[in-house]
């Protein structure tokens, strides 16, 4: 996250904790994922976007 901050002093992306949760990884570790609304509405979004740019396009997996 630090990284990312110090690249991109102007990011809108919410990396404050308290929008997140943990979520166990599949390589044994912990990671920080944003909220079930919000990455519903998230992943809405953008699949609905995908479908409007490329009409054919097919989303067969999202995370």
């Amino acid at each position: 996250m630090d990284t990312i901050l110090a690249r991109f002093p102007n990011t809108e992306i919410d990396f404050s904790m308290e929008n997140r949760q943990q979520k166990w990884g599949p390589y044994g570790v912990y990671k920080y994922v944003y909220k079930k609304d919000i990455s519903t509405d998230m992943k809405e979004f953008m699949i609905s976007e995908i479908k409007r740019r490329f009409p054919k396009a097919e989303v067969e997996y999202f995370t």
